[in-house]
């Protein structure tokens, strides 16, 4: 065969190969689809300072021998005829009053605090979820800039078109601001509360991750549940 033999027959060929190249990137281009909706419609976002009493406080722990008398519901005694009664019926005040000192058990010095960070939900789509990883933003209204961020893990089975709400407990207060002025506050508005669905889990094992959701969210929701079935077992 010559050289424009030769190089016809390259040509043929490469012709050919493109060919067969095709309907394979079109294959792989069918699977790469855009991330569905999430389904999820978001219908109040809301947190709350609480004060919780220790485990071992119980202000109804009171040892009164199975009755409480109210001090304002007493009926008065007789009064003293002699100057010996008055001195013994004072001396009998004073004990009942020293006997009664412990009566109440002591309040705690200082209580601790607790944020409340909840998040109501309906599911709009077919399928049940059993759990959803979600952040709680604030953000500032001028320059949109991000002046805080807590992340949760919450577990509930949410069936279709149901609603629920996911709360989650942490000593973290919604942002850390310092201390300024009266003139100082009033140039700072009402940061806006705002929440962002990272990954939803489904009951068939499936997920549904936002696009912009950070990396390894999604294993760590499955891998919480899982934890969790285990733990229940």
């Amino acid at each position: 065969m010559d050289l424009q033999g030769k190089g016809r027959f390259a040509r043929h060929c490469s012709w050919i190969l493109l060919l067969c190249l095709i309907p394979i990137a079109s294959s792989v281009a069918q699977q790469i689809k855009e991330p569905a909706a999430s389904n999820i419609e978001i219908l109040k976002l809301h947190w709350e300072k609480q004060v919780t009493l220790p485990r071992n406080f119980d202000p109804s722990d009171i040892p009164t021998n199975g009755t409480f008398a109210d001090p304002a519901s007493r009926t008065s005694a007789a009064a003293p005829t002699t100057p010996l009664d008055a001195t013994r019926s004072a001396t009998a005040r004073i004990s009942a009053a020293a006997g009664s000192s412990n009566t109440f058990p002591a309040t705690p010095g200082r209580l601790p605090i607790f944020y409340v960070y909840s998040l109501k939900i309906r599911n709009t789509g077919a399928s049940l979820i059993e759990g959803i990883a979600w952040d709680y933003l604030f953000i500032e209204p001028k320059s949109n800039a991000e002046l805080g961020k807590h992340q949760f893990i919450s577990f509930a089975r949410v069936p279709p078109q149901k609603s629920a709400t996911l709360k989650a407990q942490l000593r973290s207060p919604p942002i850390r601001i310092l201390r300024s002025t009266d003139s100082e506050k009033n140039t700072h508005p009402k940061p806006t509360e705002r929440a962002m669905v990272q990954c939803i889990l489904f009951a068939d094992e499936t997920v549904w991750k936002n696009p912009s959701a950070r990396q390894g969210v999604c294993e760590l929701l499955k891998n919480s549940k899982a934890l969790m079935k285990r733990k229940a077992v």
